[in-house]
């Protein structure tokens, strides 16, 4: 039952944002700048769960105000919406916070991708090839044999008790695919969640 509340919230943060014409969101927003590689190699250590909630948290926190400033900051940058301001699409998108688009694909789970999403919960690459959903929801079940797993398309990686709190921190890998116009997407990542 966890497991699929993260996995719904992976969705509810990136479906609206993901659904959104290409075209639209292939022009890049004023004063973009290339991340730099210390920007990508934090980034991609997060979207593969290979840094642990603190440095999600820091990176949260430095990128904040990227929607409200509309500029870029630590490598992340606005969504970029076809003339209409950020602040309006994020009424239909709670929690996407920024997106890298980086300037040349780096390999995430063994293919490749040119951009990632920040949410107030995950770090997603988008992949354009809809058969990867498929390709890590299967490796990620036979790496689960014989322990507790999530539903497909989610690993959890580790579920410790809140150090200030009463809550669980969990940490897992999720694949989703989404039928986003013109052509289906999958977006894979990780899933930082406190419940």
């Amino acid at each position: 039952m966890i497991a699929r509340n993260f996995r719904t919230a992976l969705l509810l943060t990136t479906a609206a944002v993901l659904a959104l014409p290409t075209a639209a969101l292939a022009s890049a927003p004023r004063g973009t700048s290339i991340p730099h590689s210390e920007e990508i190699d934090q980034a991609v250590a997060l979207v593969a769960c290979k840094a642990d909630r603190s440095a999600f948290r820091a990176l949260a926190f430095r990128v904040r105000d990227v929607a409200s400033r509309e500029a870029p900051a630590a490598g992340w940058q606005p969504i970029a919406t076809d003339g209409q301001p950020y602040s309006a699409m994020l009424g239909n998108m709670p929690g996407v916070i920024a997106e890298m688009r980086l300037p040349v694909p780096v390999r995430v789970f063994g293919h490749p991708t040119t951009r990632l999403i920040l949410s107030r919960s995950s770090v997603v690459a988008v992949f354009d090839d809809p058969g990867v959903a498929a390709d890590l929801s299967a490796a990620w079940s036979r790496e689960n044999k014989g322990t507790e797993g999530g539903p497909g398309g989610m690993r959890v990686l580790r579920s410790t008790p809140e150090e200030h709190g009463d809550g669980v921190e969990i940490v897992a890998l999720v694949a989703e695919r989404i039928d986003a116009d013109p052509s289906p997407i999958v977006v894979a990542g990780c899933l930082y969640f406190t419940r």
